[in-house]
């Protein structure tokens, strides 16, 4: 449904994260404790009982969103406590697989953080699918090209080259380079990340990362934001030719995951239902995550020129987003409402008596 509305041919890209939904209580199936991502900081990792779910979203992005990139939930996944339990990661791959099975004919970029750039995902990783993610500050790193063996010596031929500095030693060498030519130069660049254009400094390099990928090689890209707004940012790829502002670009499309796992909470309620079994836990979830896709669909090929589109959108203040899911369940449920009451669709009691009902609800809401 996804790929054929909205017409999305070519290059596919998708987005994987996990999101923790809060649940207690001691008869609730498949709890857990797990890594609260909204309560921890860069210096306290704080944790928070619950359902740990690994989900897979196509990134949408076009003229009509302008600087928007939508996430939309295609498969979801739940991550079991314990050992012996498949990872995050595990259940990233199970799904990657089961999109590759049905859609042949699509070549795909997936996008992670750094918890997804681990062997367990990465391993054996076919050539029609890329990635874009995070590398370790400290990957040891090596150059693809092994050194000619010497005639006559004894032992294996070295499968990998020398070692490569490290992305945050390369930051540091490019940092004491006064020369703009050669290897480990800074460059300028300027791309459209998290909503606004951003002037960056960026350089990369290829290297192999034989703890995660083998010996396949893969493109080191160091960025730095010249404002001081964030810290140096270390990203790989496994698409060779890709361009700075490109690789940017499509790590920056991962923030549109997390707006969905926030809408998910805040405006669909994803945690509200009181479930306990293992059919209602496996099931609520992803049929949320499904019905926020259908929504987005609806609103992107129909909703948004409808006429309630419209009155709202002239309602909306300078912090609104047409592109919210908030906006886009009003509209469906304004044009709902509009379909199904008409001054010609009852007689005048049952109007009168709808109205009261009406009447009753809205001082419920109050």
């Amino acid at each position: 449904m996804i790929l054929k509305s909205l017409n999305i041919t070519g290059l596919v890209t998708l987005l994987v994260d996990d999101t923790l939904t809060h649940k207690t209580g001691k008869c609730v199936w498949g709890l857990g404790w797990f890594r609260d991502a909204v309560a921890s900081t860069r210096k306290r990792v704080a944790t928070a009982k619950g359902h740990n779910w690994v989900v897979i979203a196509i990134a949408f992005h076009s003229p009509l969103t302008g600087k928007a990139v939508l996430a939309l939930p295609l498969l979801a996944r739940l991550h079991h406590p314990g050992k012996g339990k498949p990872s995050c990661a595990t259940l990233a791959k199970e799904m990657l697989q089961e999109v590759l099975t049905h859609f042949e004919g699509y070549r795909f970029t997936l996008v992670g953080d750094g918890a997804y750039a681990c062997k367990e995902l990465l391993k054996d990783l076919k050539e029609g699918v890329s990635f874009v993610g995070r590398v370790r500050s400290d990957a040891a790193v090596y150059r693809p090209e092994p050194k000619k063996a010497e005639k006559g010596k004894p032992g294996r031929k070295a499968q990998k080259g020398p070692k490569l500095p490290k992305p945050k030693e390369a930051a540091e060498k490019a940092d004491r380079k006064r020369s703009k030519t050669g290897d480990w130069v800074w460059k300028d660049v300027k791309v459209t990340a998290y909503g606004k254009e951003r002037k960056l400094q960026a350089f990369s390099y290829q290297a192999v990362w034989p703890r995660v990928l083998g010996l396949r090689k893969i493109q080191i890209v160091v960025v730095r934001d010249t404002e001081g707004n964030m810290g140096d940012i270390y990203l790989f790829t496994t698409e060779l030719e890709a361009s700075l502002e490109w690789v940017i670009r499509k790590f920056a499309w991962r923030w549109s995951i997390e707006v969905l796992f926030r809408a998910g909470k805040q405006v669909m309620d994803i945690e509200a239902p009181q479930h306990f079994c293992r059919q209602s836990v496996e099931k609520v979830v992803p049929w949320v995550l499904s019905m926020q896709s259908v929504l987005m669909v609806w609103y992107l090929t129909a909703g948004h020129e409808s006429d309630e589109a419209k009155e709202i959108k002239s309602r909306m203040g300078p912090w609104d987003s047409e592109w919210s899911l908030r906006h886009m369940l009003q509209v469906l449920q304004a044009a709902t409402l509009n379909a199904s009451i008409e001054p010609h669709s009852a007689d005048r009691p049952q109007l009168l008596h709808l109205l009261q009902t009406l009447k009753n609800w809205a001082l419920l809401a109050a």
